[in-house]
């Protein structure tokens, strides 16, 4: 380190741990961006293919009485294979999920390492500051951003759909109690 004092040291230290956790949070940010995306076109999927397969299994008779729309034709084990897989992705959100509170922290972290690096020499601390204020400001806007998305939307979605399945359960439930009443009379 020659030509280098102490305090250039330092100051170089505290812009490479500035610049390197600002660069973590970008890239958690897009990572979680994606995984929300991803959660977000699973279940969309799921749910169109759910769909498809209602409108396939429904019909519609025209009876003196007037329309009669036959009830919804899944058996048990479809509903588990569309349950399987919604858990998995809900797994996934859950995950991504996780990585927001730590945006903050990352951000607070640079913060406090530029701040350490640079107590002995208030001058520059004032460069320090500036470059570790943008830790945490970074930190904070993605975590902001990112609960704000999976508040109006990841999260919505993923609640529709465990209340899709909630519903299905407890419909199927009520069938098959009134089935085995109906079998033993």
């Amino acid at each position: 380190m020659t030509g280098l004092r102490k305090d250039d040291y330092m100051e170089s230290l505290a812009i490479i741990i500035g610049h390197s956790i600002n660069g973590i949070i970008l890239g958690l940010a897009i990572i979680t961006i994606a995984g929300f995306a991803y959660v977000v076109m699973n279940i969309s999927k799921l749910q169109n293919t759910i769909d498809e397969k209602h409108k396939k299994n429904r019909s519609t008779e025209f009876t003196p009485g007037g329309i009669k729309k036959t009830p919804d034709a899944y058996t048990w084990e479809e509903t588990l294979e569309y349950k399987e897989e919604f858990n998995k992705t809900q797994l996934l959100y859950s995950t991504f999920g996780q990585l927001v509170p730590i945006f903050p922290l990352l951000g607070i972290l640079g913060t406090v390492a530029g701040l350490i690096q640079q107590l002995d020499n208030i001058e520059q601390m004032r460069e320090a500051l500036a470059l570790s204020m943008s830790t945490t400001f970074w930190g904070l806007i993605a975590a902001i951003v990112l609960k704000f998305a999976d508040a109006i939307l990841v999260s919505k979605t993923v609640n529709k759909m465990e209340l899709y399945f909630d519903n299905f359960e407890q419909n199927y439930q009520m069938a098959r109690d009134k089935h085995m009443l109906d079998t033993k009379e």
